[in-house]
Formats: C-alpha cells, sequence, structure tokens
C-alpha cells in the first residue's frame, strides 16, 4: 500500500512542476512590438501632416497597442484622427505590422 501512494506522490509532483512550467513560459512572453521601419514611417507621415498619435492606440510609445491591435473598428470612434489598425501575429505574435491608417481632415487634403 504504501508503494501506491509513493507512486501517486511522485505523479503529483511531475503534474505540479509541468504546470509550473507553462505557467512560468506564459508570464516571460512579451507583448508583441510594432516593426521598427514602420514606426519611423508613420512618425515621418504623421509629422509632415503636423499630426500626432492618439494616445487610445499609441500606448507607453508603442503604436500597435490599444484600439490599433484590438477588434475595435474605427467606424465607432470617429473621435479618434489619426487612427491606425494592426495585425499581431507574425513571428509567433512577438511582431505587429501596420495594416491601415486612417486620416480624416476637412480643412486639407493630405497626400500620401
Amino acid at each position: 500500500m504504501q508503494s501506491c501512494s509513493g507512486i501517486v506522490v511522485s505523479w503529483l509532483l511531475v503534474v505540479l512542476a509541468f504546470f509550473s512550467w507553462q505557467i512560468a513560459v506564459a508570464q516571460t512572453q512579451q507583448a508583441p512590438k510594432t516593426d521598427p521601419a514602420e514606426v519611423a514611417a508613420l512618425n515621418r507621415i504623421l509629422g509632415r501632416w503636423g499630426l500626432k498619435s492618439s494616445p487610445e492606440w499609441n500606448i507607453s510609445g508603442e503604436p500597435c497597442s490599444g484600439f490599433a491591435s484590438d477588434g475595435t473598428d474605427w467606424d465607432y470612434y470617429p473621435n479618434i484622427n489619426p487612427f491606425i489598425k494592426c495585425v499581431c501575429s507574425y513571428v509567433n505574435n512577438t511582431v505587429c505590422h501596420i495594416t491601415r491608417l486612417y486620416v480624416s481632415s476637412s480643412s486639407s487634403f493630405h497626400q500620401l
């Protein structure tokens, strides 16, 4: 009987160690980052037009964050201008690419 309980305890320790490792891996994963070349291009475009990124989608200096990387549709937020959308599923969900840029201005025309 004692050897049976020893096997059960050993099995429980193995299972516990496995799940602890999975939690540690999940905690060390970092948020995806926007391609630096795309950040530079976005900043240059917005700078030429005299515009700045919106705090609703540029959180902590990362353009593909907030509304830019979630399922938010810019049709529901017409006051956020400019607005970008990103896809962050590249390189095992570690790299984001800017896929859409929306700029609305009634007073001027912006050329890209």
